[in-house]
């Protein structure tokens, strides 16, 4: 008789080993941002953990994380790579002014963390509106979130850590200086030297669905179990953060270069520090993090072999590959977890007025017609040595009306020279001069019938230099572009100037410390300035131990009041 107690115990014991063995190995990343709701032309700032899903540490094993942020609308408003060091990553995104309003997902991932075969994603959701009212609108159709409250949590290999935020007064006036303190330390009370990333915001602007704290978020990763174990040829991403192959010769027949050379800089055309990458197996390139790091959001790779060679750089769409898997896969929100009863918030009854954004500027030009990019100094740079006059040349006739010269071929269409016309043939073949004005005639094309080398259109113009655009200037220079890092940007204060002379300071994110760090004794003081929003704020505190496996996140709330209302 087969005792059927046992076969259950046994089948237990198993798939216990087996979701043990199936967790190793995978990373899952947790998002920690400023606030939860943003104002399109807002800064979002965001700080992310790499953890290693088998003993919940912090993996030191990724170099680079992908992050997208995908609107309502299913389309990609946001595609940079930024860089992880020792499992952590912090940056920043500008929300644009076309943004539309509703949730968005952001997605971060790293070549441990995205697998060939994975059918579930889990981003970070965010709220994005053009104004505040229409957020708590939104939000009250939404409902809450989604809230698991257990009595007694068995933590396992997760090490919480206890956070508490100490602060010099109950509530304050507007304007006002702050002074705080966090205090780290482990179950038994001992201090911990932990790496702290800390937000303060109006709470108006936290977005509870997307309110998952990092204890949470690893409780339920072990709970409901890892995606299987990333093997080599099954992992989506490299961990570069710019890669691929070179090749030499046509198209059809291409053949991997191994053991060649290639320079990198940046669009600034600095040459200042000579950044050389090497291709192996397979003419396989792998640029290193600290150059990428140095070099920026764009790069330009050129082969050092000879032109008879004809090398070919083939740079990995990494971001294709994110979309295949994500287009294909569900998105998985985990519950916020909470032990014994729901903590109880009261309610902000505070008005909307005032709460303006803070801008950042961008590098984007605007006008009258829209957007145009700027020409930076490094195309700026090749298109001074390019072929100085293009294909455009001036034949020396002598128009009748204007008594200029004719410039050919300088426009698409406009030549006064037309190959099929054999009566025409130029005086002379000389080279335009910039700054000199010219006549541009356009002549019908042969097999128009009756008005074959009719005039059609005729223009004058000051000749400025051949019109290329980035793709034709950089192919004329073997130049390849590559997607490096976004490039930092620190999170700005208070301009003291400006509020000594007493103008409008309408911040509602306070402060944003993306990298601090607790001392020896488990501690860290910080202090910061209110702003003219009275409003409810929230102080949130991620903590995680350096050289160690403890993790843990806090929040605590503040008043700040304006007296003369």
């Amino acid at each position: 008789m087969i005792d059927k107690t046992k076969i259950g115990l046994l089948f237990c014991a198993v798939m216990s080993f087996l979701s043990t063995l199936m967790m190793s190995g995978r990373d899952f990343v947790h998002v920690f941002t400023s606030k939860g709701i943003y104002e399109t032309c807002e800064d979002l700032w965001f700080k992310c953990l790499v953890i290693d899903g088998s003993d919940f540490s912090l993996s030191g094993k990724m170099q680079t994380a992908f992050v997208e942020i995908v609107s309502p609308s299913d389309s990609v408003v946001w595609r940079e790579k930024y860089p992880v060091v020792g499992g952590e990553c912090h940056g920043h995104v500008y929300v644009g002014d076309d943004w539309e309003t509703g949730e968005y997902r952001m997605y971060v991932n790293t070549s441990g963390s995205l697998g060939a075969g994975d059918t579930l994603m889990t981003p970070k959701r965010l709220l994005i509106v053009r104004e505040l009212p229409e957020a708590q609108e939104y939000v009250s159709s939404k409902g809450n979130a989604f809230i698991k409250s257990v009595d007694s949590i068995e933590y396992g290999k997760i090490r919480p850590l206890n956070v508490t935020i100490e602060l010099d007064s109950a509530q304050y006036h507007v304007r006002s200086r702050v002074r705080a303190r966090v205090k780290v330390t482990d179950s038994d009370g001992s201090p911990v030297r932990a790496g702290i990333a800390l937000s303060v915001h109006d709470r108006l602007y936290s977005y509870a669905p997307g309110d998952l704290d990092v204890l949470s978020h690893c409780l339920c990763v072990r709970e409901s179990g890892a995606a299987p174990i990333l093997q080599s040829n099954e992992a989506v991403l490299p961990d570069g953060p710019v890669t691929g192959t070179m090749m030499s010769g046509k198209k059809k027949s291409r053949v991997p270069m191994e053991n060649q050379f290639m320079t990198a800089f940046d669009y600034s055309g600095s040459m200042d520090n000579l950044n050389i990458v090497t291709t192996g197996t397979g003419g396989r390139f792998e640029m290193p993090v600290d150059m990428a790091v140095s070099l920026g959001s764009d790069i330009l790779l050129k082969p050092v072999s000879g032109k008879d060679m004809k090398p070919v750089l083939e740079i990995d769409e990494n971001f294709a590959a994110i979309d295949g898997i994500r287009r294909k896969a569900k998105d998985k929100y985990y519950p916020v977890v909470r032990t014994g009863v729901p903590e109880q918030t009261a309610d902000d009854t505070l008005d909307y007025t005032g709460r303006r954004v803070v801008r950042l500027d961008e590098v984007e030009v605007k006008g009258k017609a829209g957007r145009y990019p700027k020409r930076n100094k490094m195309l700026g740079y090749l298109d001074s040595i390019s072929t100085p006059y293009g294909g455009a040349w001036v034949c020396g006739c002598h128009a009748n009306m204007s008594g200029l010269t004719y410039l050919n071929d300088y426009i698409h269409g406009y030549t006064h020279h037309p190959e099929w016309i054999s009566s025409y043939k130029p005086k002379e073949h000389s080279k335009p001069v910039k700054g000199k004005v010219y006549e541009l005639v356009k002549i019908l094309p042969a097999g128009d019938g009756e008005h074959n080398g009719y005039i059609e259109d005729i223009r004058y113009l000051q000749y400025s230099g051949p019109q290329y655009s980035e793709d034709e200037l950089l192919k004329m220079n073997g130049l390849t572009k590559a997607k490096g890092y976004y490039p930092g940007h620190d999170f700005e204060g208070p301009d003291e100037a400006e509020i000594s002379l007493g103008l409008e300071d309408n911040r509602n994110t306070l402060l944003w410390l993306p990298q601090a760090t607790a001392d020896e004794n488990g501690e860290m003081e910080f202090e910061f300035y209110a702003s003219d929003i009275s409003s409810l704020f929230s102080i949130v505190c991620l903590v995680y131990e350096i050289d160690g496996k403890g993790i843990g996140e806090s929040n605590m709330s503040f008043k700040v009041l304006n007296p003369s209302k």
